[in-house]
Protein backbone atom coordinates (compact mmCIF):
# COMPACT_ATOMS: atom_id res chain seq x y z
CA UNK A 1 0.00 0.00 0.00
CA UNK A 2 1.47 3.67 -0.89
CA UNK A 3 1.43 5.86 1.33
CA UNK A 4 1.00 9.45 1.32
CA UNK A 5 1.33 12.31 3.59
CA UNK A 6 -1.51 13.48 6.14
CA UNK A 7 -3.55 16.81 5.04
CA UNK A 8 -2.38 20.15 6.77
CA UNK A 9 -4.73 20.57 9.96
CA UNK A 10 -6.58 23.58 8.66
CA UNK A 11 -8.10 21.38 6.59
CA UNK A 12 -10.49 20.35 9.37
CA UNK A 13 -11.68 23.56 8.78
CA UNK A 14 -12.38 24.01 5.41
CA UNK A 15 -16.13 23.02 5.42
CA UNK A 16 -17.54 21.70 2.24
CA UNK A 17 -21.28 22.92 0.90
CA UNK A 18 -23.92 20.18 1.28
CA UNK A 19 -25.79 21.39 -1.18
CA UNK A 20 -23.32 22.14 -3.97
CA UNK A 21 -25.38 19.98 -6.36
CA UNK A 22 -28.68 22.27 -6.02
CA UNK A 23 -26.69 25.54 -7.46
CA UNK A 24 -23.98 23.27 -9.51
CA UNK A 25 -26.01 24.21 -12.42
CA UNK A 26 -26.48 27.65 -12.09
CA UNK A 27 -24.10 29.04 -14.44
CA UNK A 28 -25.68 27.07 -17.28
CA UNK A 29 -29.94 28.60 -16.93
CA UNK A 30 -31.78 29.59 -20.00
CA UNK A 31 -33.85 32.99 -19.23
CA UNK A 32 -35.22 32.07 -22.82
CA UNK A 33 -37.66 29.28 -22.68
CA UNK A 34 -39.20 29.06 -19.32
CA UNK A 35 -42.34 26.00 -19.85
CA UNK A 36 -39.30 23.62 -20.57
CA UNK A 37 -37.44 21.69 -18.40
CA UNK A 38 -34.51 24.01 -18.37
CA UNK A 39 -32.86 24.65 -14.79
CA UNK A 40 -34.17 28.53 -13.47
CA UNK A 41 -31.81 29.69 -11.25
CA UNK A 42 -32.89 31.42 -8.29
CA UNK A 43 -29.56 29.80 -6.31
CA UNK A 44 -26.38 31.03 -8.02
CA UNK A 45 -25.65 35.11 -7.09
CA UNK A 46 -24.07 35.87 -10.63
CA UNK A 47 -24.53 38.57 -12.89
CA UNK A 48 -26.73 37.50 -16.13
CA UNK A 49 -24.48 37.73 -19.37
CA UNK A 50 -26.73 41.00 -20.68
CA UNK A 51 -25.23 42.78 -17.72
CA UNK A 52 -21.82 42.41 -19.37
CA UNK A 53 -20.83 45.33 -21.44
CA UNK A 54 -18.76 42.84 -24.31
CA UNK A 55 -18.24 45.79 -26.99
CA UNK A 56 -17.08 47.81 -24.38
CA UNK A 57 -14.54 45.12 -23.31
CA UNK A 58 -13.64 44.44 -26.67
CA UNK A 59 -13.18 47.93 -27.88
CA UNK A 60 -11.03 48.78 -24.71
CA UNK A 61 -8.90 45.38 -25.21
CA UNK A 62 -8.02 46.83 -28.84
CA UNK A 63 -7.26 49.94 -27.42
CA UNK A 64 -5.25 48.32 -24.33
CA UNK A 65 -3.15 46.03 -27.04
CA UNK A 66 -2.58 48.63 -29.35
CA UNK A 67 -1.10 51.21 -26.91
CA UNK A 68 0.55 49.25 -24.58
CA UNK A 69 0.82 45.82 -25.32
CA UNK A 70 4.15 45.28 -23.36
CA UNK A 71 1.95 47.12 -20.28
CA UNK A 72 -1.11 44.78 -20.69
CA UNK A 73 0.78 41.27 -21.02
CA UNK A 74 3.93 42.11 -18.64
CA UNK A 75 4.09 40.84 -15.08
CA UNK A 76 2.79 43.96 -13.37
CA UNK A 77 3.24 45.46 -9.60
CA UNK A 78 2.26 43.51 -6.94
CA UNK A 79 0.31 46.66 -5.70
CA UNK A 80 -1.62 47.20 -8.68
CA UNK A 81 -1.33 48.54 -12.67
CA UNK A 82 -0.35 52.11 -11.09
CA UNK A 83 -3.45 53.80 -14.16
CA UNK A 84 -6.09 51.93 -12.07
CA UNK A 85 -4.56 52.82 -8.75
CA UNK A 86 -4.98 56.35 -9.82
CA UNK A 87 -8.31 55.79 -10.93
CA UNK A 88 -9.41 53.53 -7.76
CA UNK A 89 -8.19 56.04 -5.41
CA UNK A 90 -10.27 59.27 -7.01
CA UNK A 91 -13.42 57.25 -6.43
CA UNK A 92 -12.66 55.83 -2.96
CA UNK A 93 -11.35 59.42 -2.09
CA UNK A 94 -14.50 60.81 -3.02
CA UNK A 95 -16.86 57.72 -1.18
CA UNK A 96 -14.62 56.99 2.03
CA UNK A 97 -12.96 60.60 2.52
CA UNK A 98 -10.08 59.62 1.93
CA UNK A 99 -8.16 62.35 -0.03
CA UNK A 100 -4.69 60.90 0.06
CA UNK A 101 -5.01 56.64 -0.90
CA UNK A 102 -1.56 56.52 -0.95
CA UNK A 103 -0.30 53.28 0.68
CA UNK A 104 -3.66 52.52 1.04
CA UNK A 105 -4.54 50.30 -1.91
CA UNK A 106 -4.04 46.64 -3.34
CA UNK A 107 -5.50 45.47 -6.12
CA UNK A 108 -6.20 41.61 -5.88
CA UNK A 109 -7.61 38.80 -8.17
CA UNK A 110 -11.41 39.48 -6.41
CA UNK A 111 -12.66 40.40 -3.66
CA UNK A 112 -12.14 36.51 -2.44
CA UNK A 113 -8.39 36.84 -2.57
CA UNK A 114 -8.20 39.60 -0.59
CA UNK A 115 -10.04 38.09 2.61
CA UNK A 116 -7.84 35.29 2.34
CA UNK A 117 -4.84 37.43 2.67
CA UNK A 118 -6.77 39.16 5.86
CA UNK A 119 -6.83 35.84 7.26
CA UNK A 120 -3.52 35.19 6.47
CA UNK A 121 -1.79 38.10 8.17
CA UNK A 122 -4.28 38.52 11.65
CA UNK A 123 -5.37 35.27 12.13
CA UNK A 124 -3.95 32.84 14.53
CA UNK A 125 -5.81 29.06 15.55
CA UNK A 126 -7.88 29.62 18.23
CA UNK A 127 -7.97 34.06 17.64
CA UNK A 128 -11.58 35.20 17.29
CA UNK A 129 -13.48 36.65 14.05
CA UNK A 130 -16.46 37.87 14.24
CA UNK A 131 -19.01 37.80 11.60
CA UNK A 132 -22.65 39.02 10.70
CA UNK A 133 -25.27 36.02 10.43
CA UNK A 134 -26.27 34.87 8.01
CA UNK A 135 -23.33 35.23 6.34
CA UNK A 136 -21.78 35.42 2.94
CA UNK A 137 -20.55 32.04 2.29
CA UNK A 138 -17.22 32.77 0.54
CA UNK A 139 -15.92 34.42 3.84
CA UNK A 140 -16.75 32.13 6.30
CA UNK A 141 -15.09 29.33 4.21
CA UNK A 142 -11.84 31.83 3.64
CA UNK A 143 -11.48 32.83 7.32
CA UNK A 144 -12.53 29.10 8.56
CA UNK A 145 -8.72 27.77 6.81
CA UNK A 146 -6.70 29.61 9.33
CA UNK A 147 -8.78 28.09 11.93
CA UNK A 148 -10.13 31.11 14.12
CA UNK A 149 -13.30 30.87 16.22
CA UNK A 150 -15.89 32.41 14.42
CA UNK A 151 -18.56 34.26 16.15
CA UNK A 152 -21.86 35.18 14.45
CA UNK A 153 -24.10 38.16 15.35
CA UNK A 154 -27.39 38.28 14.02
CA UNK A 155 -28.69 40.52 11.34
CA UNK A 156 -32.35 42.21 11.51
CA UNK A 157 -34.03 44.63 9.86
CA UNK A 158 -31.47 47.18 10.08
CA UNK A 159 -28.29 44.82 9.50
CA UNK A 160 -26.01 43.12 11.74
CA UNK A 161 -26.91 44.23 15.69
CA UNK A 162 -23.75 46.14 17.00
CA UNK A 163 -26.02 46.61 20.45
CA UNK A 164 -25.59 43.19 20.66
CA UNK A 165 -22.39 42.76 19.64
CA UNK A 166 -21.09 45.71 21.97
CA UNK A 167 -23.18 43.43 25.04
CA UNK A 168 -20.75 40.50 24.04
CA UNK A 169 -17.71 43.17 24.18
CA UNK A 170 -18.31 44.28 27.49
CA UNK A 171 -18.71 40.41 28.35
CA UNK A 172 -15.27 40.40 27.69
CA UNK A 173 -15.06 38.94 24.00
CA UNK A 174 -12.30 40.17 21.85
CA UNK A 175 -12.08 39.66 18.28
CA UNK A 176 -9.48 40.64 16.28
CA UNK A 177 -11.66 41.09 12.84
CA UNK A 178 -15.70 42.07 12.59
CA UNK A 179 -16.41 40.81 8.86
CA UNK A 180 -20.07 42.06 7.27
CA UNK A 181 -21.47 43.16 3.81
CA UNK A 182 -23.08 46.45 5.10
CA UNK A 183 -25.04 46.99 1.61
CA UNK A 184 -27.42 44.38 0.97
CA UNK A 185 -25.84 41.75 2.36
CA UNK A 186 -25.55 38.56 0.43
CA UNK A 187 -27.65 36.52 1.44
CA UNK A 188 -29.53 38.52 4.12
CA UNK A 189 -30.15 41.83 1.60
CA UNK A 190 -30.33 44.11 4.31
CA UNK A 191 -28.36 47.28 5.00
CA UNK A 192 -26.44 48.34 7.90
CA UNK A 193 -28.27 51.66 9.14
CA UNK A 194 -25.99 55.07 9.30
CA UNK A 195 -26.01 54.83 13.46
CA UNK A 196 -24.89 50.88 13.51
CA UNK A 197 -22.82 52.26 11.04
CA UNK A 198 -21.29 54.93 13.54
CA UNK A 199 -21.57 52.76 16.16
CA UNK A 200 -19.43 49.74 14.70
CA UNK A 201 -16.93 52.51 14.37
CA UNK A 202 -16.96 52.79 17.64
CA UNK A 203 -16.84 49.66 19.16
CA UNK A 204 -13.32 49.00 16.87
CA UNK A 205 -11.52 52.14 18.06
CA UNK A 206 -12.58 51.10 21.53
CA UNK A 207 -11.76 47.65 21.66
CA UNK A 208 -9.09 47.57 18.95
CA UNK A 209 -10.67 45.19 16.48
CA UNK A 210 -10.30 45.28 12.51
CA UNK A 211 -13.76 46.08 10.25
CA UNK A 212 -13.76 44.30 6.98
CA UNK A 213 -15.93 46.06 5.17
CA UNK A 214 -17.18 43.66 2.11
CA UNK A 215 -19.05 45.91 -0.78
CA UNK A 216 -19.44 44.26 -3.69
CA UNK A 217 -22.86 45.92 -3.99
CA UNK A 218 -22.56 49.65 -2.68
CA UNK A 219 -23.02 51.02 -6.23
CA UNK A 220 -26.06 48.93 -7.67
CA UNK A 221 -28.95 50.82 -5.14
CA UNK A 222 -31.96 51.00 -6.86
CA UNK A 223 -34.09 52.31 -4.15
CA UNK A 224 -33.48 54.83 -1.14
CA UNK A 225 -30.17 57.06 -0.54
CA UNK A 226 -26.59 56.30 -0.34
CA UNK A 227 -24.87 55.64 2.94
CA UNK A 228 -21.21 56.33 3.62
CA UNK A 229 -18.97 53.38 3.82
CA UNK A 230 -18.09 52.54 7.65
CA UNK A 231 -14.48 53.27 6.45
CA UNK A 232 -15.27 57.09 5.97
CA UNK A 233 -15.32 57.64 9.78
CA UNK A 234 -12.57 55.03 10.80
CA UNK A 235 -10.28 54.51 8.20
CA UNK A 236 -7.75 53.21 10.52
CA UNK A 237 -9.77 50.47 11.62
CA UNK A 238 -11.33 49.56 8.26
CA UNK A 239 -10.08 47.40 5.27
CA UNK A 240 -12.47 48.19 2.96
CA UNK A 241 -13.16 45.59 0.03
CA UNK A 242 -14.30 46.16 -3.82
CA UNK A 243 -14.96 44.55 -6.43
CA UNK A 244 -15.25 44.70 -10.24
CA UNK A 245 -17.05 41.27 -10.44
CA UNK A 246 -20.46 43.04 -10.19
CA UNK A 247 -19.94 46.10 -11.77
CA UNK A 248 -18.39 44.93 -14.88
CA UNK A 249 -17.48 41.69 -15.21
CA UNK A 250 -16.59 38.58 -13.06
CA UNK A 251 -13.99 37.04 -15.55
CA UNK A 252 -11.64 39.84 -15.22
CA UNK A 253 -11.12 38.82 -11.57
CA UNK A 254 -10.56 42.26 -10.28
CA UNK A 255 -10.61 43.47 -7.14
CA UNK A 256 -9.35 45.90 -4.76
CA UNK A 257 -8.67 46.67 -1.20
CA UNK A 258 -8.22 49.97 0.43
CA UNK A 259 -6.55 49.34 4.07
CA UNK A 260 -5.11 50.67 6.80
CA UNK A 261 -1.47 51.85 6.39
CA UNK A 262 -0.19 49.87 9.49
CA UNK A 263 -1.79 46.94 7.34
CA UNK A 264 -1.10 47.69 4.26
CA UNK A 265 2.57 46.20 3.80
CA UNK A 266 1.63 42.87 5.39
CA UNK A 267 -1.27 42.59 2.70
CA UNK A 268 1.06 43.37 0.11
CA UNK A 269 4.18 41.01 0.56
CA UNK A 270 1.46 38.20 1.59
CA UNK A 271 0.01 39.17 -1.56
CA UNK A 272 3.55 38.25 -3.28
CA UNK A 273 3.55 34.87 -1.77
CA UNK A 274 0.50 33.81 -3.51
CA UNK A 275 0.18 35.54 -7.32
CA UNK A 276 2.96 38.12 -7.30
CA UNK A 277 0.43 40.51 -9.21
CA UNK A 278 -2.93 40.05 -10.74
CA UNK A 279 -3.65 40.08 -14.02
CA UNK A 280 -1.96 42.66 -15.99
CA UNK A 281 -4.34 42.83 -18.96
CA UNK A 282 -7.61 42.60 -17.02
CA UNK A 283 -6.38 45.69 -15.00
CA UNK A 284 -5.68 47.60 -18.10
CA UNK A 285 -9.09 46.94 -19.78
CA UNK A 286 -10.26 48.39 -16.64
CA UNK A 287 -8.25 51.37 -17.19
CA UNK A 288 -9.40 51.85 -20.31
CA UNK A 289 -13.36 51.62 -19.31
CA UNK A 290 -12.84 53.62 -16.22
CA UNK A 291 -10.91 56.20 -17.87
CA UNK A 292 -14.39 57.54 -19.64
CA UNK A 293 -16.33 58.77 -16.37
CA UNK A 294 -19.83 59.01 -18.81
CA UNK A 295 -19.82 55.77 -19.92
CA UNK A 296 -19.42 53.87 -16.54
CA UNK A 297 -22.06 56.36 -14.84
CA UNK A 298 -24.32 55.12 -17.62
CA UNK A 299 -23.40 51.51 -17.66
CA UNK A 300 -23.86 51.81 -13.55
CA UNK A 301 -27.52 52.97 -14.44
CA UNK A 302 -28.25 50.18 -16.61
CA UNK A 303 -27.13 47.72 -14.41
CA UNK A 304 -29.62 49.25 -11.43
CA UNK A 305 -32.24 49.59 -13.83
CA UNK A 306 -31.62 45.80 -14.73
CA UNK A 307 -31.72 44.65 -10.69
CA UNK A 308 -34.61 46.68 -10.15
CA UNK A 309 -37.09 45.16 -12.44
CA UNK A 310 -36.04 41.90 -11.59
CA UNK A 311 -36.31 42.27 -7.89
CA UNK A 312 -39.65 43.62 -8.00
CA UNK A 313 -40.57 40.65 -10.25
CA UNK A 314 -39.42 38.67 -7.67
CA UNK A 315 -41.18 39.69 -4.74
CA UNK A 316 -44.29 40.41 -6.72
CA UNK A 317 -44.12 36.94 -7.90
CA UNK A 318 -43.92 36.00 -4.38
CA UNK A 319 -46.44 38.06 -3.15
CA UNK A 320 -48.72 37.25 -5.59
CA UNK A 321 -48.44 33.18 -5.63
CA UNK A 322 -47.13 31.96 -2.15
CA UNK A 323 -48.55 34.20 0.09
CA UNK A 324 -48.77 32.59 3.42
CA UNK A 325 -46.24 30.17 2.34
CA UNK A 326 -43.05 32.68 1.65
CA UNK A 327 -41.98 35.92 2.91
CA UNK A 328 -39.64 37.92 0.57
CA UNK A 329 -38.60 41.74 2.00
CA UNK A 330 -38.25 44.23 -1.29
CA UNK A 331 -34.24 45.22 -1.10
CA UNK A 332 -33.04 48.57 -1.69
CA UNK A 333 -30.41 47.09 -4.16
CA UNK A 334 -27.97 44.24 -4.90
CA UNK A 335 -28.98 40.66 -6.07
CA UNK A 336 -30.50 38.96 -3.05
CA UNK A 337 -33.88 38.12 -0.85
CA UNK A 338 -34.08 36.37 2.42
CA UNK A 339 -37.11 34.76 1.77
CA UNK A 340 -38.63 33.13 4.87
CA UNK A 341 -40.33 29.54 5.33
CA UNK A 342 -44.21 30.65 6.60
CA UNK A 343 -46.18 27.13 6.22
CA UNK A 344 -45.59 24.93 9.44
CA UNK A 345 -44.06 21.42 8.92
CA UNK A 346 -41.59 23.08 6.20
CA UNK A 347 -37.61 23.93 6.47
CA UNK A 348 -35.70 25.42 3.49
CA UNK A 349 -33.54 21.86 3.68
CA UNK A 350 -37.12 19.73 2.04
CA UNK A 351 -38.02 22.99 -0.01
CA UNK A 352 -34.64 23.26 -1.54
CA UNK A 353 -34.54 19.58 -2.61
CA UNK A 354 -38.40 19.37 -3.83
CA UNK A 355 -37.68 22.66 -5.78
CA UNK A 356 -34.75 21.09 -7.72
CA UNK A 357 -37.08 18.17 -8.73
CA UNK A 358 -39.16 20.85 -10.23
CA UNK A 359 -35.99 22.64 -11.95
CA UNK A 360 -35.60 25.40 -10.31
CA UNK A 361 -32.62 26.05 -7.33
CA UNK A 362 -32.47 27.71 -4.14
CA UNK A 363 -29.88 27.89 -1.75
CA UNK A 364 -31.19 27.02 2.06
CA UNK A 365 -30.18 29.57 4.93
CA UNK A 366 -28.50 26.82 6.86
CA UNK A 367 -25.48 27.30 4.04
CA UNK A 368 -24.59 30.82 5.45
CA UNK A 369 -24.09 29.96 8.95
CA UNK A 370 -22.06 27.69 10.50
CA UNK A 371 -24.27 26.95 12.83
CA UNK A 372 -27.13 25.69 11.20
CA UNK A 373 -29.05 28.61 12.30
CA UNK A 374 -31.25 29.34 9.78
CA UNK A 375 -33.38 26.10 8.88
CA UNK A 376 -36.64 28.09 7.76
CA UNK A 377 -34.74 30.39 5.19
CA UNK A 378 -33.74 31.04 1.76
CA UNK A 379 -31.75 32.55 -0.04
CA UNK A 380 -33.67 33.92 -3.48
CA UNK A 381 -30.84 35.45 -6.34
CA UNK A 382 -33.52 37.94 -8.97
CA UNK A 383 -29.87 38.44 -10.98
CA UNK A 384 -29.69 35.66 -13.30
CA UNK A 385 -33.65 35.22 -14.46
CA UNK A 386 -35.46 38.07 -16.31
CA UNK A 387 -39.24 39.10 -14.94
CA UNK A 388 -40.72 35.81 -16.79
CA UNK A 389 -38.21 33.86 -15.98
CA UNK A 390 -38.66 34.88 -12.32
CA UNK A 391 -42.46 34.22 -12.46
CA UNK A 392 -41.51 30.93 -13.65
CA UNK A 393 -39.91 30.00 -11.36
CA UNK A 394 -41.63 31.34 -8.77
CA UNK A 395 -44.63 29.45 -10.26
CA UNK A 396 -42.53 26.29 -9.83
CA UNK A 397 -41.45 26.40 -6.20
CA UNK A 398 -45.12 26.77 -5.58
CA UNK A 399 -45.37 23.40 -7.38
CA UNK A 400 -42.58 22.38 -4.63
CA UNK A 401 -44.52 23.27 -1.47
CA UNK A 402 -47.73 21.71 -2.80
CA UNK A 403 -45.16 18.44 -3.70
CA UNK A 404 -44.07 18.64 0.18
CA UNK A 405 -47.66 19.56 1.57
CA UNK A 406 -48.87 16.49 -0.42
CA UNK A 407 -46.27 13.88 1.09
CA UNK A 408 -46.96 14.93 4.02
Amino acid sequence: MTSRPEFAARTAGMRPSKLRELVAAAARPSAGDVSGPTLLSLGGGLPPAEAFPARAVAEAAERALAGAAGAALQYSATEGDPDLLDLVGADLAGRLRLPDPTGRLLVTTGSQQALDLIGKVLLDPGDVAVVESPAYVGALRALAGYQPRIVEVPVDDDGMDTELLAGRLRAGLRPKLCYLVPNFSNPSGRTLTARRRTRLAQLAARYGFLIVEDDPYGQLRFAGADLPPVAADAAEQVVYLGSFSKLVAPGLRVGYLAAPRWLHRALTVAKQATDLNSAALSQRLLVELLADPDWFAGHLAGLRDLYRVRAEALTGAVADRLAGRLATPMPDGGMFVWASVQTPGIDALALARAAMRRAVSVVPGNEFSLADGYPRHLRLSFSMLGPAGLVAAVDRLGDAFDDLTASG
